[in-house]
């Protein structure tokens, strides 16, 4: 008779998922709210240790790919790239499904389901992760550092659309509100805001003083954000917070910091934003 180490089944299949939707995440471009993932991944390992004890319908193809599919869209949510993220996660199972039997046939062992040992696991885990952070961890660098997408900002009724370059390197955050701040060229936020503001920002090249004007303007939505780049050791922005913010069919909550200067000198985006 096979026995069911139901805390054996539960939580390595909880890990295995958590792990594999992160993953996703990671080639996708997409980050992946943990604690989504984290429930995904409970149910993962709840629908495990059922086809493992009731076994027949519940371990049938139909099942795992429902099951699948509905912790892909708990942690990513509805959107048009749902379909490709769903077979990119399919894709990572099944190779590291792969790479579970070959290290365990590597170890002598059998490949059956329950004949799997915890060193197979972990000797597929270190092989699974080698190969995700050298060959795929090129791609994913490739395609969030330098990608562009579309920044929606919206403000008082009005909305922007703007050529935004994602880049992993940009962590600012306001001080203040403690949001992550996305960095646009003035221009590109200028039919948001008032004429007044827009002439105060253009023409006033301290910050400081800036702020002060658009507060005796009633402009109260700006703040200062300080920041530092390369050949700078400090400098202040000002931001405000939008109305909404949407990139790639996800909502941001996010602060608009305005460079009067200008971003991305011609290069095809008037925006950064941090992933």
């Amino acid at each position: 008779m096979r026995v069911i180490y139901a805390d054996e089944v539960f939580l390595g299949n909880l890990i295995v998922d958590y792990l594999l939707l992160v993953s996703t995440g990671c080639l996708a471009g997409i980050r992946a709210r943990r604690w989504r993932a984290l429930l995904a991944a409970v149910l993962g390992g709840a629908y495990a240790l059922a086809a493992a004890v009731f076994g027949g319908v519940w371990s049938g193809w139909a099942f795992k790919l429902t099951v699948g599919a509905i912790m892909v869209l708990a942690v990513f949510g509805a959107s048009e790239r749902l379909f490709r993220v769903t077979l990119l996660f399919f894709g990572l199972s099944a190779a590291f499904a792969g790479a579970v039997m070959a290290c365990s046939l590597m170890r002598g062992e059998g490949a059956a389901l329950g004949e799997v040992s915890f060193g197979a696991l972990i000797l597929a885990f270190a092989l699974f992760y080698a190969v995700f952070s050298t060959v795929f961890g090129a791609v994913t660098r490739r395609r969030v550092r330098g990608g562009t997408r579309e920044l929606s900002v919206s403000l008082s009724g009005k909305t922007v659309r703007i050529p935004a370059l994602l880049d992993t390197g940009n962590t600012l955050r306001s001080p203040l509100t403690g949001l992550p701040v996305a960095v646009c060229s003035l221009d590109a936020v200028a039919p948001l805001l008032p004429a007044e503001a827009v002439h105060i920002l253009r023409s006033e090249p301290d910050v400081s003083r800036a702020l002060v004007r658009l507060s005796e303007q009633g402009n109260y939505r700006f703040f200062p954000v300080p920041y530092r780049a390369v050949g700078v050791d400090g400098g202040m922005l000002p931001a405000f917070r939008p109305d909404s913010a949407r990139l790639r069919g996800r909502e941001l909550t996010v602060a608009i910091a305005v460079a009067p200067s200008g971003v991305g000198d011609g290069t095809g985006y008037s925006a950064i934003v941090g992933i």
